[in-house]
């Protein structure tokens, strides 16, 4: 391992560097005080210090599940709540960062000279970071678990924007100081033998799941026999018979034995299911079911490297084919492509370690071509069958280099910028009714510093409500309309001006003489602004009987009710009083287009971070009513983050407030489904599988 002479220096250097640049990212969430930000630090860098003094080799059982319990000493129930959520927080900032923060652990393997360094001993990694919020916490004093709770998420939100960055810059400064990243292993190392009782370092989901697999096995194995370490000389086979197995694959693959078009079962041949009977069970006259390759029906040994990248495969293809959200007809696509990925995985190691390896790519972006379409879509949808068209191609044009690959690579890429297009074309008719939204939400941004004037008088509960829902919506409507330098402006906000007056108590016989005279107009002001804005005759009537009750306590110049006095349990329509919590979906007409509206009944700003989504990206979401729904982000408006989704293939025409999405990301019921990669998901999912985690 190439290391700088001066690691001391370098290491104190990226020591200072990581805690910098983490400080700066708290400090510019506005979330933390200097002081809390100095106590995260301290954490930090104390977790740091403990990791590069360290020498004892991390355990599978740590490796494979990515984290154990965080490094925190807190006792009781509340602490041990938080606990648990610093864990769950660390884990999602694991998996979102994995890529850049996968290359640092490579280069602190070489810095430190520790080949036997666990990814989640990263001494820049994610759990570092929990302790630092532990030693905040700690310092802070007692305050409520739930106030600890919500400050987490605000936290976990800014980390997960801003932490693939910082360690992105990490990398280069170590890649700059001449510390070379150590080459990953697809399993074991000369250093430390691979045994179910110390297997090796994994570096992401998948090297972790052939730790598992060799885990697993290994109790048939020698462990001093059994020492791969990647590549040619790690073959137990010998090159004719790897030749004479890759023949036989091909003659498989000839047959159509993984070909999965659901053919009639007698149309296998009998050379076929001679060679392979296991991978040929039938349902009637069809194939139930993608089948999958494993080293046990090809007669390699398990003591070969060959087994394990068949079997590390074998166990992602299962994985895929068992996921219930991937369409039947995306199965079968990936299934007539196993025996192409399988020659590959014997003959190249990288394909386990390297997430931008060409084959890989082919699967993750054949799922993002499927995203928003139908469980249950045809193979004769213009996607399946372009799908269907490029796997042929490139098995039949595969000769054993990246070529085909990266021309299939090249085909999906167009196939996914036509399909990106053909979504824009459709959201074209929409645009006008999105920008009446954005227009709306600039209107309720003018109007909230007079609806906070009017509400700080503190009025009783049923006109705050008037004035922050009806009110707010009566003078939405006149900005919008005449502008705020026009008389309608200033007489609608006399309006409520006048109402506020009307309950106020009248103690001299002049005030209330001028309150019998001026209510009938005052009333007729009203009764017209809520007609405007379309409130309905029963909220009306409602209304002003809960004013008329008011002005009569005003007229005998009794004090007025303290807020939340008047306010009766249902009293009003829970459509037209929803509370500010509680989203409300609605719809914007214009002719035959239909734009869906997911919103608040009364104004809500914008978040104070931008929402980690983009124009182009697919989202999945939920639904008031908890259905899963998924769309492509078409419109992401610059000043009030308003997001227009639009999935031609599911008839979805959906405008959402920025902060109904911001709490579904906290939440984890909002997700980013095209930055999921499906071969890296499939591997995860198999390892949970594997090691019962």
């Amino acid at each position: 391992m190439a290391v700088q002479s001066d690691s001391f220096h370098l290491l104190s250097d990226t020591r200072a560097l990581f805690l910098k640049h983490l400080g700066a990212l708290l400090q510019d969430s506005a979330l933390l005080s200097a002081p809390a930000i100095q106590a995260i630090q301290e954490g930090a860098g104390a977790y740091f210090d403990e990791m590069v003094s360290t020498n004892r080799r991390g355990t599978f059982a740590e490796e494979a599940s990515g984290l154990t319990s965080s490094r925190i000493t807190l006792v009781g129930e509340e602490d041990l709540e938080l606990g648990i959520r610093l864990d769950n927080m660390s884990a999602r900032l694991f998996e979102s960062t994995g890529g850049s923060l996968w290359r640092t652990h490579l280069r602190f393997v070489t810095l430190l000279r520790r080949p036997d360094l666990p990814n989640s001993a990263n001494p820049i990694g994610p759990k570092g970071i929990a302790q630092g919020l532990t030693t905040m916490f700690a310092a802070a004093g007692a305050f409520a678990i739930d106030n600890k709770m919500e400050l987490l998420d605000r936290v976990e939100a800014c980390l997960l924007a801003g932490l693939p960055a910082l360690y992105a810059e990490i990398n280069d400064f170590m890649d700059r100081g001449g510390v070379e990243a150590a080459q990953p292993k697809i399993i074991g190392s000369k250093e430390g033998p691979a045994t179910a009782d110390a297997p090796s370092v994994s570096g992401n989901a998948l090297l972790a799941l052939q730790q598992a697999l060799l885990a697993r096995g290994s109790g048939n194995v020698d462990s001093h026999q059994f020492q791969p370490s990647g590549g040619a000389a790690a073959s137990l086979l010998n090159q004719a018979t790897l030749e004479r197995l890759i023949l036989r694959l091909d003659e498989l693959d000839r047959q159509g034995g993984f070909n999965q078009k659901f053919a009639p079962a007698k149309e296998t041949t009998p050379a076929a299911e001679g060679m392979f009977p296991e991978l040929f069970s039938t349902d009637g006259d069809f194939v139930s079911q993608p089948k999958v390759i494993k080293s046990a029906q090809l007669g390699i040994p398990t003591t070969a490297g060959e087994s394990l990248a068949i079997d590390t495969l074998g166990t992602i293809f299962e994985a895929i084919f068992a996921n219930p959200a991937l369409p039947d007809t995306l199965k079968a696509v990936i299934s007539s492509l196993q025996i192409t990925l399988l020659k590959v995985a014997m003959k190249d190691s990288s394909l386990f370690a390297n997430d931008q390896h060409p084959a890989r790519q082919v699967i993750d972006r054949m799922g993002q071509a499927v995203l928003g379409l139908p469980i249950d879509v045809s193979a004769r949808h213009p996607v399946c069958a372009r799908l269907f068209e490029i796997a042929t191609r490139l098995r039949s044009e595969n000769t054993g280099d990246m070529t085909a690959f990266e021309k299939a690579n090249a085909q999906l890429d167009a196939l996914l910028a036509e399909r990106a297009a053909a979504i824009a074309e459709t959201a074209k008719p929409y645009q006008p009714l999105f920008g009446q939204l954005e227009r709306k939400d600039e209107a309720a941004r003018q109007v909230r510093p007079a609806i906070e004037k009017f509400i700080a008088t503190n009025p009783p509960t049923v006109i705050r409500n008037f004035i922050e829902q009806t009110g707010s919506q009566m003078l939405q409507a006149v900005l919008q309309e005449q502008g705020a330098e026009s008389s309608e402006w200033q007489e609608s906000l006399a309006l409520i001006d006048d109402l506020l007056w009307t309950i106020q108590p009248k103690a001299d016989a002049d005030e209330r003489k001028t309150l019998a005279r001026r209510l009938p107009d005052i009333l007729k002001r009203l009764r017209a602004g809520m007609k405007r804005v379309g409130l309905s005759p029963e909220a009306e009537s409602a209304f002003l009987d809960e004013c008329f009750e008011l002005q009569t306590r005003a007229l005998r110049a009794l004090p007025v009710a303290s807020t939340g006095e008047n306010q009766a349990p249902g009293m009003f329509p829970s459509d037209v009083f929803a509370p500010a919590s509680a989203p409300v979906s609605s719809e914007l007409r214009a002719g035959e287009t239909v734009l869906t509206t997911l919103d608040f009944a009364e104004f809500q700003p914008a978040p104070a971070r931008p929402l980690p989504c983009k124009e182009g990206d697919w989202l999945e979401f939920v639904m008031p009513g908890g259905e899963k729904r998924v769309a492509q982000v078409c419109q992401l408006s610059p000043n009030t983050q308003r997001v227009l989704l639009i999935n031609p293939d599911s008839a979805l025409a959906l405008a959402v407030h920025p902060e109904i999405l911001e709490r579904q990301f906290r939440g984890g019921d909002a997700r980013i489904s095209s930055a999921s990669s499906l071969f890296e998901t499939a591997a995860s999912t198999a390892l949970r599988q594997t090691t019962g985690r």
